[in-house]
């Protein structure tokens, strides 16, 4: 099996993480460092609900009804990304952070 086709039977996934703005410069950090992602996108993004049940806004959320975050999104290998997932848990314990793990179908 060639280098290409062996790559294209590796599992394909999109990571995207939402976090809160103040998180932003040390994950932009934290991701340029990984081998095992070739790279990422970020941009600013509003949350709107609840947190766990609990509203976790501002006043001025509240009145405006939305929370800054920011967004990166990702494409690796599936494995690679659940070891990030597991990572980023480990690393950023107790701050806000929301992933989604999809598979990817075609690329």
């Amino acid at each position: 099996m060639s280098d290409k086709s062996s790559s294209l039977a590796t599992a394909q996934g999109l990571l995207i993480l939402i976090v809160p703005p103040s998180l932003e410069e040390m994950l932009v950090d934290y991701l340029l460092l990984r081998k095992d992602i070739s790279g990422f996108t970020s941009h600013k993004v509003h949350g709107h609900g609840r947190v766990h049940g609990e509203l976790n806004l501002s006043i001025i959320e509240q009145v405006s009804g939305r929370q800054a975050r920011v967004q990166f999104m990702t494409h690796a290998a599936v494995d690679d990304l659940q070891v990030l997932v597991t990572e980023l848990k480990l690393k950023f314990r107790s701050q806000d952070i929301h992933y989604i793990l999809l598979p990817i179908l075609a690329c």
